[in-house]
């Protein structure tokens, strides 16, 4: 195995790893390694910036190691290939094929027998597995296959068919579930890997590794999307995309297929995993806030390049809090509590921060004249 072995002086470690305290209360410089701001304390000394050993090495992906008796630190970094096949291992028990028989649809004409599978992430020891809402809403009987490919009848729990996204549930304790990232650790370039059930259940479990080739995409989606080169195919829907900590950043959904089309898959980003089950635990649905109008987006937005023009409204409902508050077809959409929107992913991402029967301040423009106009939400 692959190893590189750096070794710190006596000097350098005790000018690392002992306390702060002694050099003051004053707020230290940001330390950001590859892209990724860590929480931790670095100090400015004499020009020099002094952070933790473990810190660092972490958010590389290495060890470290004090060792008293010889006054050394032994930071140990891996290399991808050496990354990787402890990631798969550490991931692969919370990775479940999802399999299932077909209701009668023009879906189901599409795989044989009418049998259909997917993949799932075991997200709760008690069996809770999430999935792609696509992979399961025409299912009528669900079983899970775990890695040792054992298994179980699921129960479908919640779905939401905007977010694409679903929980099912088995009768079986003491798994395995995966660990979730955090949103802001989601960074283009960053060594990703997808693992799934691809084409066939006798290929449960098998990962592709690749990038993360952009983010905030709004491709046939209500939300923004993560893109990834690593091959998602027919299968791997519900299935994790993960660093190189093993960390779950994303649910992957789709990929555009074609000729002359390569390396195109998208994943459900962790901040709407996040937002989506904590509404399934809280309502058991995802209770949308919704002004009750239908927006036009602009030639820009719409063949998604970027726009600064709003949203134009061209319906208001009649029963809606923006008809009550004056809202009028024509009026453009230039902000949601001082959040630019100009697309309808813009909105939708916008929308999450709130609930029905809030009330939100609308920067409206109409003609000539700038409006700020409260209105009251109403449930989607």
């Amino acid at each position: 195995m692959r190893i590189k072995v750096f070794i710190i002086t006596v000097i350098a470690v005790m000018l690392l790893l002992t306390s702060f305290s002694s050099f003051g209360s004053t707020a230290g410089p940001k330390l950001v390694v590859n892209g990724t701001q860590l929480s931790t304390d670095a100090k400015l000394i004499g020009g020099r910036v002094y952070a933790p050993v473990r810190a660092i090495s972490q958010s590389l992906g290495a060890d470290a190691a004090w060792d008293s008796s010889k006054n050394t630190v032994t930071v140990t970094s891996l290399k991808n290939d050496d990354i990787v096949p402890e990631v798969l291992k550490s991931v692969s028990p919370s990775v479940v094929g999802v399999i299932g028989s077909l209701k009668d649809s023009d879906y189901s004409s599409k795989f044989k027998d009418s049998i259909a599978h997917g993949t799932g992430v075991i997200i709760k020891s008690d069996g809770e597995i999430l999935t792609n809402a696509h992979v399961v809403k025409d299912m009528e009987r669900i079983v899970a296959v775990l890695a040792d490919g054992s298994g179980y009848e699921a129960e479908l729990k919640y779905i939401d068919e905007d977010s694409d996204l679903a929980l099912i549930k088995i009768n079986k304790t003491g798994l395995k579930a995966a660990r979730f990232g955090k949103p802001e650790d989601i960074i283009t370039g960053k060594t990703v890997m997808a693992i799934g059930t691809p084409v066939s259940l006798s290929l449960r479990n098998s990962a592709s590794i690749g990038i993360i080739s952009g983010i905030n995409r709004g491709i046939e989606s209500d939300y923004r999307l993560i893109q990834t080169d690593a091959a998602i195919n027919p299968g791997n829907s519900g299935g994790p995309l993960v660093n190189l900590k093993g960390e779950v950043m994303g649910i992957n959904s789709s990929k555009f297929s074609g000729t002359g089309i390569e390396g195109l898959g998208f994943s459900i980003p962790v901040g709407t995993v996040n937002y989506v089950l904590s509404h399934f635990y809280k309502y058991g649905k995802v209770k949308r806030p919704d002004l009750g109008v239908v927006f036009e987006e602009d030639w820009a937005a719409k063949i998604g390049l970027p726009s600064n023009s709003g949203l134009t409204i061209s319906t208001v409902n009649d029963d809606s809090g923006s008809k009550k508050a004056g809202l009028q077809d024509g009026d453009v959409l230039l902000s949601v509590n001082s959040v630019r929107v100009n697309s309808n992913v813009d909105y939708n991402e916008e929308m999450k921060k709130y609930l029905p029967d809030n009330t939100v301040i609308l920067k409206i423009k109409r003609k000539d004249a700038i409006l700020n106009i409260n209105v009251v939400l109403s449930e989607k």
